[in-house]
């Protein structure tokens, strides 16, 4: 079960663990809210009666990335979900391989990590990067629900289609949206840690020595040692308890230390923040009583015990 559903169920040993263990959220809430003071504006979509809002936020994150480090992933799960897609219609292997080769030329050819421009390019080319990333944000859909939703242009998919249609097929207002967000960006804290951090020192979807044990959770980026998860919610202002366990998640799963993580937090799009704190300081907020390696050691033996029990 993936981390986010083991965090929804209030039984799991996951969530058990993480309301015994890091059991105070108030404090770690008002120490982010006091930062949000003069924060910019939320900027929301164009009212439409339809709007796949996690598609969208998926598919902002994707476009963000990009211009951390022009690489777009292979092997991982925008591929897996090319491959669960091509099992419904074999047709959308074909595209989806297109997708991917299509979008590493064109995030190469425009220089979108080159620390010497700026975030955002030309508008036909942001348009373009919008629905390349959405279109990828529906195959990875497809492979953490395990299912080509009936209500997207793939379940549409027949013996013609092609890539182009695919694009054309992304709602107008959505890929707006996901252009507004990159615009967005320049004025924010995610400039800041662009400028500061080189394309080398960034790494796109980590994966921990825990994922396996929580259905093979990646996280958004880690930046220079800066863990941040992306979040393209119309009400940044509130923070979830879900969305704190699921950042402590990421940053407990890193069993061995790999990515000696100092920092964590969060990038809100839609206001452009970057809300960080020092691990120490952000588990102390959260009421830990144990250091950070023996938290580690003690959610591996937790989720251990909870996929052999006796």
């Amino acid at each position: 079960m993936s981390l986010t559903r083991l965090l929804d169920d209030k039984t799991s040993a996951l969530r058990v663990f993480f309301d015994s263990e890091l059991p105070v959220l108030r404090a770690l809430r008002a120490s982010y809210r006091a930062t949000r003071s003069h924060v910019l504006p939320t900027q929301r979509p164009e009212p439409q009666a339809e709007t796949r809002w996690g598609t969208l936020g998926a598919a902002i994150d994707h476009r963000l990335r990009w211009s951390l480090r022009a690489v777009q992933l292979r092997g991982r799960s925008v591929d897996a979900g090319i491959s669960m897609a091509g099992e419904y219609a074999p047709i959308l292997q074909r595209v989806g391989a297109e997708l991917l080769d299509t979008i590493d030329e064109l995030i190469v050819r425009e220089r979108l990590d080159d620390r010497s421009l700026p975030v955002s390019r030309a508008s036909e080319t942001e348009e373009r990067l919008a629905r390349l990333a959405y279109v990828a944000a529906l195959f990875e859909e497809v492979f953490r629900t395990g299912q080509v939703w009936p209500s997207t242009a793939l379940a549409q998919a027949d013996g013609f289609l092609t890539l182009e249609a695919l694009l054309r097929a992304v709602p107008d207002h959505e890929a707006r949206d996901v252009v507004a967000m990159v615009e967005r960006s320049r004025h924010g804290g995610l400039e800041a840690l662009r400028a500061a951090t080189a394309p080398d020192l960034v790494v796109l979807a980590p994966t921990f020595a825990g994922s396996a044990d929580v259905a093979g959770a990646d996280a958004d980026w880690i930046a220079d040692r800066t863990l941040v998860d992306v979040k393209a919610t119309v009400t940044p202002d509130k923070l979830p308890g879900k969305d704190i366990h699921q950042l402590a998640g990421y940053l407990l799963l890193d069993y061995e230390d790999d990515y000696r993580i100092e920092r964590l937090g969060w990038y809100h799009a839609r206001n452009g923040a970057l809300t960080v704190w020092e691990t120490a300081e952000f588990l102390t907020l959260l009421g830990a009583r144990d250091s950070l390696p023996r938290l580690r050691e003690r959610l591996r033996a937790v989720l251990t015990r909870a996929a052999h029990p006796r």
